[in-house]
């Protein structure tokens, strides 16, 4: 790099510490100085528009033109206002430095906050990412196995059970509609009627068995109680085999026995049915869980900066040691973007300060010098004014008394003009007394003289 670069990059780091460059031409050593705090500043000013760019990149879940909006403004703002914090002009006293410096060590540590956060995002997005798809997928499986609960194949335990009827079920029904449930109620009527009629049949069996028993025994001569222990075909023998054959035909065991077939077949062909329609119902159900499952799926979209903020947290609970990277990386970046402030109060007062403050103080007295003597014209004008209004009311005045002297004058010698037409009237003997004016001027009756 020539000559011309180096100091064309050195002027250009420096004036990012709002540094007047004609004021150190005056002290050349603290260039270097100067330098050095300019890449600091230029520092914290690429980190900011680093972290709005990982910020932008996680709101909008990949590249958006915006980008190339927002971060060249973002880190201007931060330049301009690192420059703000580096310009102030170094006070001589440690305490009037440290009062000075903490309202902005703490501006500068709250924007260090705002910063450090994306950068944190980044540094362990794919564990974030991670947390963020199994809480994801956890709650899609939470979701479907509500959507199971509340929506349960007709004819099964789980249909009749607590869990279904409950309140959180009312939004979460697919609402699917089938003849299963007429047909589970026809069958298990059926059922029921084939129950009762097989156990008629059973008592009726077994009553017409014993008859037929003990026919049989009278008829073979069996001794006991009820036969007469006699061999062959006698009244006896005919009276309980009369007997067995009414208890069959009172009994209807012929007809009930046809009709338990067929309520048995019956069941057979419906239960059949029931099982299709309950596999077409299941299906249905299936694909409507299938259906809301993939729609609440896709209703969790991109993961956004406050998903991605909630993430950290959570993984910064269960994991102490991600805790304690987490606050060291953070402070890491609050120190990193409070260190032109602190460089600042860390540099003391520097000789080019020096000559800032001297060419302060000279400005402030030229200042006051000026000022005192604007106010002294002002007030010599506001003097002159008053003057001139005095002197432009005396002269009024005297034109109005000159005015009036004149006036009088007039009316003095008009009277002395009539006493003396009157007199030479009355030496005259004349027949009329003149009314007319000596002279041409108007009188004090507005006529002739």
């Amino acid at each position: 790099m020539s000559a011309s670069l180096r100091r064309g990059a050195g002027r250009v780091l420096r004036t990012l510490t709002g540094v007047d460059e004609d004021l150190l031409d005056t002290v050349p050593t603290e260039r270097s100085r100067y330098t050095a705090m300019g890449g600091v500043v230029l520092g914290t000013a690429l980190m900011a528009m680093f972290s709005m760019t990982a910020a932008l990149f996680f709101v909008f879940d990949g590249f958006h033109p915006t980008v190339l909006v927002f971060v060249p403004v973002w880190g201007a703002f931060i330049l301009c206002l690192d420059r703000w914090l580096m310009a102030g002009a170094a006070e001589p006293r440690a305490g009037r430095r440290l009062r000075k410096l903490l309202p902005r060590l703490v501006l500068a540590a709250v924007f260090g906050v705002i910063i450090a956060e994306p950068l944190l995002l980044g540094v362990f997005h794919t564990a974030i990412e991670r947390e963020i798809n199994d809480q994801r997928a956890a709650e899609v499986t939470a979701h479907e196995s509500e959507l199971k609960q509340c929506n349960p194949v007709p004819g099964t335990p789980e249909f009749d059970g607590p869990q279904a009827k409950e309140e959180r079920c009312a939004d979460l029904r697919l609402g699917v509609t089938t003849d299963s449930e007429a047909r589970q109620r026809e069958l298990a009527d059926l059922q029921e009627q084939a129950k009762t009629l097989k156990a008629d049949t059973d008592a009726d069996d077994k009553e017409l068995a014993r008859l037929e028993r003990l026919a049989r025994m009278e008829c073979n001569g069996t001794d006991s109680d009820e036969t007469t222990g006699r061999v062959g075909e006698g009244p006896n023998c005919e009276r309980l085999r009369k007997q067995a054959a009414q208890y069959r035909r009172d009994q209807r065991l012929d007809a009930n026995h046809r009709r338990l077939t067929t309520l048995n077949a019956d069941i057979q062909k419906l239960t059949r049915e029931v099982a299709d329609r309950r596999g077409d119902t299941a299906r249905l159900i299936n694909e409507g869980i299938a259906a809301k499952t993939a729609e609440f799926r896709a209703n969790q979209k991109e993961i956004g900066l406050l998903e991605r903020l909630g993430a950290l947290g959570t993984l910064v609970e269960r994991n102490g040691y991600m805790r304690a990277a987490e606050w060291a990386l953070r402070l890491f970046f609050v120190a990193v973007d409070s260190l032109p402030v602190v460089v600042k109060f860390l540099t003391g007062v520097t000789a080019y300060d020096r000559v800032v403050a001297d060419r302060l103080s000279g400005q402030r007295r030229a200042q006051r010098v000026v000022a005192e003597t604007e106010r002294r014209r002002l007030v010599i004008q506001e003097e002159l004014a008053r003057y001139q209004m005095n002197a432009e009311h005396a002269s009024a005045v005297t034109r109005v008394e000159f005015d009036a002297r004149m006036r009088n004058v007039d009316v003095e010698m008009l009277r002395e003009e009539v006493v003396n037409a009157r007199a030479e009237y009355l030496l005259r003997d004349d027949p009329t007394m003149p009314l007319a004016m000596p002279s041409g001027d108007a009188g004090p009756t507005g006529g002739p003289r």
